[in-house]
């Protein structure tokens, strides 16, 4: 780590160290061994070294904003909707999905399937319709929660 003082590429010291944003970051507190400042740093996993598995094999770099958006999108339908309270919400819920797969991608590549499903249970939490929404938005949606048992057709549909 380069000090932000001297801008030396110095070993630096961790101070102190925590967890912030429920683990999806980290506050450390770093000495340098040059001039024995000391300094803050904020760190967090970069997602642009995530890729996805699609339906037909191909790897696909991830897009964050992709992702707030089908969230956002869903919780911002409707009449006299405050857009700043839904935004912080969508970005709240993305960075869950994405901390939960920085966990997943340690193990196994990651599919599309397993996004739809952590969206759909994160967003279940707070209503179901806005799960329900998410889901209708496509029919490989639909097919995928299906599948996965987290979602059931009506009686009046069968």
């Amino acid at each position: 780590m380069r000090c932000i003082y001297c801008l030396k590429k110095q070993k630096t010291e961790v101070i102190n160290s925590r967890e912030i944003r429920r683990g999806y970051a980290t506050w450390r507190r770093r000495a340098c061994s040059a001039c024995k400042r000391i300094f803050t740093t904020k760190e967090s996993p970069v997602a642009d070294n995530l890729f996805f598995i699609k339906r037909n094999g191909s790897r696909q770099r991830f897009v964050y904003e992709k992702l707030f958006a089908s969230i956002f999108a869903v919780l911002n339908f409707g009449k006299k909707r405050d857009n700043g309270r839904d935004a912080r919400l969508a970005k709240k819920i993305a960075d869950r999905i994405v901390n939960q797969l920085f966990v997943r991608a340690e193990k196994k590549d990651i599919s599309t399937q397993k996004v739809i499903e952590l969206v759909y249970v994160d967003l279940k939490k707070i209503n179901q319709a806005f799960a329900n929404s998410y889901a209708s938005y496509s029919e490989y949606r639909i097919k995928t929660l299906l599948q996965k048992g987290l979602m059931r057709i009506p009686e009046i549909y069968r």
